[in-house]
């Protein structure tokens, strides 16, 4: 069975309208639909049979849309092609469901205007107008676009072009100030050609920099004075120079004068020479005298290292300048190295004990000394130092100071001094002393095959053990020591026991002196250091010939022979001799390293050590073997024991390291 559907009853009112909204359906459009219309469209044609008047249904229709602001126009008069038109398609409206067709714009029924976006499935090409709209749209957005991003970079393009100006401008400045002020310096050097380029080209970079073209007018004056400026303006600048210093000197203006002949003679050597040296080195030497003087060592000191340069320094000059030196020296290890102040102030007290306050610290040292040690429990130490104390300046509380310290120390066991071995086990006969260094300064260490134990035999380094007898030498800052007994001054070194061990032998400032044991006057033997007395009465040292050739020396100091060379190089250090009296154990650095020799009397030569490191201080055992010396090969400074030919060396105390090991000495004894 077939079902027909129910036809839609409608009044005649509704039937008729929706006929009229067919035929025109802007006329019954709700009031919406009217403005969204005549928001887009303002221009409206007739739909009326007549060609050139609008029907009055035109005109309602016109007012419904868009009022007076919209205008009528016929068919005829549009532009362009229809509106865009589509299939006709059967459709129901979305509101109340009736039928309506693409063609509708709005419901017949219920005149909601109608979507059909949806169902435009074959669009009709767009007519040439609008494809004209849409690409005028885009070119216009893409235009935009592209000025926008154009805008973008042009401002980049600006800012760093602002920026780098800036940075140039700067830059530019910078430039101007260096070559401005090499310019002055040029100029007031006399260097006139140089510094006119200066200022030109400060004023190429800035015309308008402050002084320039003034400087600039001065320096071309200054060069056109003479036909030829350079040579002229450089003799001009030397003689205004010089002429500046005579007055500076004239006027005993030391500092000024000084200063300007030493620009002078570097501005221009060969200007007055001999005036300008002379002149420069009388007010050096007399400004520096003044400042030592004044207690202004070290300026004193360097002028007349300035004088010294240009001519040598009258004798008493060249006292103070050492004096000045030594006292420097001292006064900087006070407080801070007793035993380094205490050498420096008893070098200075025996060559010049009045000079300023060296007398007094001297003795001070030595009591502040004695305090720091009985403060660590070295109680024998403190008492050395109380003791030298006591002897340059008598005084009530220092004897009574030196008197608790020697009890104590005479009750007090012997101990190692710390980093040193405790026995000399590998002793096998004799005595033995050698040098150890720490924080607290140098110290000699003794041992005996008998009693193989380590003490702290002195404060000093460099020893020497009397060959029959109990008695020890040594270098101490106070001078050299024979036990208790001041023998030599202050500088004096390399002490050294006669045959009889009744007289010594020592060097103090490149010359060799004798003195007896017991003190006195010594006797002066001529040139030479690092003396070593045999037990046949040789004397041997490191010395010259009458030729000037330089190297170990033989001699007997109780007669006026020549002394004979043995070795040739002024490196050659003697240390010992054989029992025998015929060969000396001496170390030398020829061979880059410090290795030992001997050379016997008649000149022959042998080498002992060839291997790594330093072997110094060589000492001829009593058996005339063996011999002891002192060597870093391993890194460490320490004690060995060898035959006399090198081999068969044994380590027997490390020492702690520190100090001026290559002048130092070993002693081995009977």
């Amino acid at each position: 069975m077939i079902h027909t559907p129910r036809p839609i009853r409608m009044s005649k009112i509704n039937t008729r309208r929706g006929e009229e909204r067919r035929r025109d359906p802007m006329l019954y459009m709700p009031a919406p639909a009217r403005t969204s219309i005549s928001a887009t469209a303002c221009i409206i044609a007739w739909r009326s049979g007549s060609v050139n008047t609008p029907t009055k249904a035109d005109r309602l229709r016109a007012d419904a849309i868009g009022g007076p602001q919209c205008a009528i126009i016929a068919p005829s008069d549009r532009r362009g092609s229809p509106p865009p038109s589509f299939h006709g398609e059967a459709m129901n409206c979305p509101q109340c469901g009736a039928p309506v067709t693409a063609a509708d714009l709005v419901c017949g029924n219920c005149g909601a205007l109608q979507d059909h976006s949806m169902a435009r499935t074959q669009p009709v090409a767009p007519t040439p107008s609008a494809q004209h709209r849409r690409l005028s749209a885009t070119t216009l957005l893409i235009l935009l676009f592209s000025c926008g991003l154009l805008s973008l970079i042009v401002a980049s393009a600006v800012g760093g072009v602002v920026v780098g100006l800036q940075d140039r401008e700067l830059n530019r400045r910078a430039e101007a100030d260096k070559y401005y002020q090499e310019g002055l310096t040029n100029f007031a050097t006399g260097k006139l050609e140089l510094a006119k380029a200066d200022f030109e080209y400060v004023l190429r970079l800035e015309p308008g920099y402050p002084g320039a073209s003034e400087q600039l007018t001065q320096v071309v004056d200054r060069l056109t004075v003479k036909p030829t400026p350079t040579s002229v303006t450089l003799t001009n600048v030397a003689e205004q120079l010089y002429q500046t210093a005579e007055s500076a000197y004239r006027a005993r203006q030391w500092r000024t004068a000084i200063d300007t002949l030493s620009q002078l003679r570097a501005f221009d050597p060969d200007y007055q020479a001999d005036r300008a040296k002379q002149m420069l080195y009388e007010a050096a030497l007399t400004y520096g005298t003044e400042l030592l003087a004044d207690d202004r060592l070290e300026e004193g000191i360097a002028y007349l290292d300035q004088a010294a340069y240009l001519r040598p320094l009258p004798a008493e000059a060249a006292l103070q300048a050492q004096y000045a030196k030594l006292y420097l020296t001292a006064r900087g290890y006070w407080n801070v190295n007793w035993p380094k102040a205490i050498e420096s102030y008893g070098e200075l007290y025996a060559i010049a004990p009045g000079y300023r306050d060296t007398f007094t610290r001297y003795v001070e040292a030595y009591i502040e000394y004695g305090n720091e040690r009985t403060r660590a429990g070295d109680a024998c130490t403190a008492q050395q130092q109380f003791s030298q104390a006591l002897a340059l300046r008598p005084d009530a509380a220092l004897q009574a100071k030196l008197e608790q310290a020697t009890q104590i120390c005479l009750t007090a066991t012997p101990a190692p001094v710390t980093g040193t071995s405790q026995t000399l086990a590998g002793l096998f006969s004799g005595r033995a002393a050698f040098p150890v260094f720490d924080a607290e300064g140098s110290r000699v260490l003794a041992a005996s095959a008998a009693n193989p134990v380590l003490v702290a035999a002195a404060y000093g380094d460099q020893p020497e053990l009397q060959r029959f007898g109990g008695s020890l030498a040594y270098r101490s800052g106070a001078g050299l020591y024979v036990d208790d007994r001041i023998v030599a001054p202050a500088g004096a070194a390399w002490p050294t026991f006669s045959p009889d061990g009744q007289r010594l032998i020592y060097a103090l400032q490149g010359q060799l002196y004798v003195v007896s044991i017991n003190g006195g006057e010594p006797t002066a033997l001529g040139p030479g250091r690092a003396p070593t007395w045999g037990p046949n009465g040789l004397l041997a040292y490191a010395g010259c010939d009458a030729d000037g050739v330089c190297g170990i020396m033989v001699r007997n100091p109780d007669t006026q022979d020549a002394p004979t060379r043995l070795t040739g190089s002024a490196a050659d250090v003697p240390s010992s001799w054989s029992p025998d009296g015929f060969n000396i154990s001496y170390y030398s650095n020829v061979g880059g390293d410090y290795d030992l020799f001997f050379v016997n009397t008649a000149g022959g030569v042998q080498q002992v050590t060839t291997g790594p490191g330093n072997d110094i201080a060589g000492a001829w055992g009593p058996d005339g073997a063996h011999i002891l010396f002192l060597s870093d090969r391993d890194g460490e400074w320490s004690l060995y024991l060898a035959r006399y030919d090198g081999t068969e060396a044994t380590l027997l105390a490390r020492a702690p390291q520190g100090g001026d090991w290559i002048s130092q000495r070993v002693s081995w004894m009977p």
